[in-house]
């Protein structure tokens, strides 16, 4: 999602030719590395969970650990309360679409801050009946741009590659359901306080148990309706919502099934859309697939996965509306620790992924992943951006008509766009729309007066050495001659123990999952695997809290060591060490970056929303 070409000045029909050849060379590229697939693999359509909105359904049948789709990016957001509580006059909708920065690895990157994972992060249901797909991890990179010469490294966002796959079989037209976590249920007790959790079907099954008792007990070839009939007495407790009367069988034919399979198995034929469904009223999600832009400075960008033909649909845009973009602003502290609200160092990278209006207040930010790729091209489009058709699921077309006070008091999503073909385009093509003049006047200032930031020529991200098991950890002693750059941080997964006694703390086998602690490397030594190759095993100091300060570090936990305890972890595999960056050292976090929305165009932009 970025960037637009800083050429040369030349004429208008050279760079036209030079960005259509630049497109096919990367058709041709691509073609090779991609096979496309004639048929979509992916509906965004109305969710088979009443009043749940938006769900998203496979259009081929799926096996076990599969991945789904084409990876999505996570756009990481930071601290948006501290930064935001004077302008947050509504409810921030992306509060409800973003995942805990622990299930990504961005927990040690700020203080109070949320991952937004962008696509199909933040689009599966939660059916606790049919979890069917789970998050994998993300990668992090950007395209081998660098802080000391590109001044687009951190205008995008470095976490991509984010898969989601498969837990079981899913049919074709299946909705795919992920887990949120209970606590996210139990957060919204006035929406979600009937929906059944985990536990309500292990009680439901055990009810189902002592039913099938009774039906052995006393029906007879006398009374065959015995066990119908007890079943239509008891489903009129269906009267009653709760998570335990939602998770019963709904039908007397369901209980039959449900006596075999289990009371959440026996709600797949309700999780399941016909293809002709799909077609008729989804809209595919994969008509385009990420790769690396040929657009300098853009990262990553979007290319066809199939030929879409002029006024086909490149990829759905839902969007989540944010009245005040000012709550997007990142601010300095001031000597007492508050937010500085005269003061601004910069502004929330989402605002990159999001479309705005040079007279309006109001944010539309798509959430999913295929048109978080599309980057700008002023000269040469082969897209546009366009209101949903009317009757699009989760589009309120009257909203249109409405200002931005009512639009404030809107709790969840209700507007939409498309993103269609202008002409058509190849499989393996590059997807390009227009940003409009503001953006790319903004663009083309930034870069005649970027400068690099002081030091920068040092930085080396903490995950390219992460990603490296056979490179050794320098020691304490060894960085006193050959340091790290200043970003560098150790973690050692250790869980603080309050009135520990000092000693040697033994690494265990179960430090999977333990949280991550900041550490340093006192000593290393080397062994030879059975395979030939080397192995590298630490001892590692945990950091007090004067040393925290001192550098600058985090504990996720929230739990710190004293002052004169010695933590010590000995004999540690390098699986047990992760090497992350210090707090608001990524790319992501630089002062001073590239930030600025899409503008979108005048002609579809209603003039209720004009407020400025």
């Amino acid at each position: 999602m970025y960037r637009f070409k800083n050429s040369a000045v030349v004429c208008l029909s050279i760079t036209i030719t030079y960005t259509i050849l630049q497109s096919y060379i990367t058709a041709a590229s691509s073609a090779k590395q991609t096979a496309t697939h004639p048929e979509c693999r992916l509906y965004l359509a109305q969710s088979t969970i009443p009043n749940a909105g938006l769900g998203i359904f496979t259009g081929i049948p799926l096996q076990p650990n599969q991945s789904i789709v084409e990876p999505d990016l996570i756009v990481p957001i930071t601290d948006v309360q501290w930064n935001a509580a004077e302008d947050l006059d509504f409810h921030f909708l992306w509060t409800d679409y973003s995942w805990m920065t622990s299930e990504v690895g961005m927990e040690t990157d700020m203080h109070d801050g949320s991952a937004l994972v962008i696509g199909t992060g933040c689009m599966p249901n939660c059916n606790y009946a049919l979890i069917n797909a789970y998050e994998g991890k993300p990668s992090y990179n950007h395209v081998n741009l660098h802080r000391s010469k590109d001044p687009g490294v951190s205008g995008f966002t470095g976490f991509h590659n984010q898969k989601m796959i498969t837990l079981e079989s899913v049919p074709a037209g299946g909705e795919i359901f992920v887990a949120y976590g209970e606590h996210w249920f139990y957060s919204r007790p006035e929406d979600m306080s009937t929906v059944p959790l985990p536990d309500n079907f292990e009680i439901v099954d055990d009810f189902l148990q002592r039913f099938k008792k009774l039906k052995a007990k006393y029906q007879r070839s006398h009374n065959p309706d015995f066990t119908k009939d007890l079943w239509e007495t008891i489903s009129f407790v269906h009267l009653y919502e709760t998570r335990n009367t939602n998770a019963l069988p709904r039908t007397y034919e369901d209980l039959q099934q449900a006596l075999i399979v289990g009371s959440a198995k026996s709600f797949e034929p309700y999780s399941v859309h016909t293809l002709d469904y799909l077609k008729e009223h989804g809209r595919c999600m994969d008509n385009i697939r990420p790769g690396n832009s040929t657009i300098e400075q853009a990262g990553r960008g979007a290319f066809a996965s199939r030929f879409i033909p002029k006024g086909g649909l490149v990829a759905p845009g839902p969007l989540l509306h944010i009245p005040n973009k000012t709550v997007l602003n990142l601010h300095e502290t001031d000597r007492y620790g508050d937010r500085d609200l005269d003061r601004m160092y910069g502004k929330q990278l989402i605002l990159n992924y999001c479309f705005g209006h040079r007279k309006s207040t109001l944010l539309l930010c798509p959430y999913t992943s295929p048109s978080a790729y599309i980057n700008h091209n002023r000269q040469a489009p082969n897209a546009k951006v366009v209101w949903a058709k009317e009757g699009t699921p989760n589009f309120q077309h009257d909203w249109l008509n409405d200002d931005i006070d009512f639009l404030k008091t809107m709790e969840v999503i209700g507007l939409s766009v498309d993103f269609v073909a202008t002409r058509d385009i190849h499989p393996g093509e590059e997807v390009f729309i227009d940003y409009g003049i503001e953006w790319e006047e903004a663009w083309n200032a930034y870069v005649k007066n970027w400068q690099p930031q002081p030091g920068s020529e040092n930085y080396i991200a903490g995950t390219a050495l992460q990603n490296d098991f056979s490179i050794p950890l320098r020691t304490v002693t060894e960085q006193e001659s050959e340091p790290y750059s200043d970003n560098v941080v150790f973690f050692c997964h250790y869980e603080y123990y309050e009135g520990w006694s000092g000693g040697s703390w033994e690494w265990e086998s179960n430090w999977q999952g333990v949280t991550l602690y900041p550490c340093k490397i006192t000593s290393r030594k080397s062994t030879i695997s059975e395979e030939g190759s080397i192995e590298y095993h630490y001892d590692a100091m945990m950091i007090t809290i004067s040393e925290m300060k001192k550098y600058k570090l985090f504990s996720p936990s929230g739990e710190v060591i004293p002052d004169g305890e010695k933590h010590i972890l000995t004999g540690l595999p390098r699986s047990a060490i992760e090497v992350r960056d210090k707090m608001y050292t990524k790319d992501e976090y630089m002062p001073n970056s590239f930030r600025h929305e899409m503008m979108m165009p005048d002609e579809i932009f209603p003039a209720a929303w004009m407020n400025l």
